[in-house]
């Protein structure tokens, strides 16, 4: 446009926005939006107080601790079986004044070990499978557990006494043989050994027995 007035034109003293101030605002433009989408956010995280992201799945298993009463498995019973057993009365005693001390034996016929432990019952009898005559012997019970394997053999010392031979009041009877419970037993097995016993009352006892231990020939009673 052709200026008519005849003034110079004058430019305006308003300074113009320099690139430095531009940039500004630009940034300061950028920190509001990104503080709009942290507050569009936020009520989501509040939701779920107290919780983060969740672990990994580890393929390793849990460690579970298990409390209460704690109860062990019974362990097996590997006491010497009657049936399994061989008693007999050794041929390697002695004889006193008193009477006769000689090993009671006890052979495991099983397959496997077994255990005795204690003195047996020992009593004389009538008959094989018959009546006991008289007390039983008396026993002495502190011994060691004795592990036997197949075909091994441990004994217990035996003392039949000489008293029913010496006693005038004694109606003597011939006995022929024992009645034996091995040590723990609830069965018993007939050993054949002819004796001499008292009719009651005179009843004794007229036996003693000792602990089952190690060994063939245990006459110690």
């Amino acid at each position: 446009m052709t200026n008519t007035s005849g003034l110079t034109p004058q430019r305006s003293s308003r300074p113009r926005p320099t690139a430095s101030r531009a940039g500004r605002v630009a940034a300061g433009l950028a920190v509001v939006a990104l503080v709009g989408a942290c507050q569009t956010m936020a009520p989501d995280r509040l939701g779920q107080p107290g919780t983060g992201s969740p672990p990994a799945p580890s393929d390793r298993p849990s460690s579970i601790s298990l409390t209460g009463t704690s109860r062990s498995m019974p362990a097996s019973d590997s006491r010497c079986a009657t049936a399994e057993l061989r008693v007999d009365i050794g041929q390697n005693g002695n004889h006193d004044m008193q009477g006769a001390h000689v090993p009671l034996r006890f052979t495991n016929t099983g397959t496997g070990p077994c255990t005795l432990h204690g003195a047996p019952g020992v009593s004389y009898v009538a008959a094989e499978g018959g009546e006991q005559v008289g007390e039983p012997a008396t026993r002495d019970t502190d011994g060691p557990e004795v592990t036997l394997a197949p075909g091994e053999t441990a004994s217990a010392g035996l003392f039949l006494s000489s008293a029913p031979l010496k006693t005038p009041a004694c109606e003597q009877v011939v006995v022929p043989g024992l009645r034996v419970y091995p040590p723990g037993g609830t069965e018993s097995v007939f050993v054949a050994h002819e004796s001499t016993a008292c009719e009651p009352p005179r009843n004794g006892p007229f036996l003693g027995v000792g602990p089952v231990e190690p060994g063939a020939d245990n006459t110690g009673y």
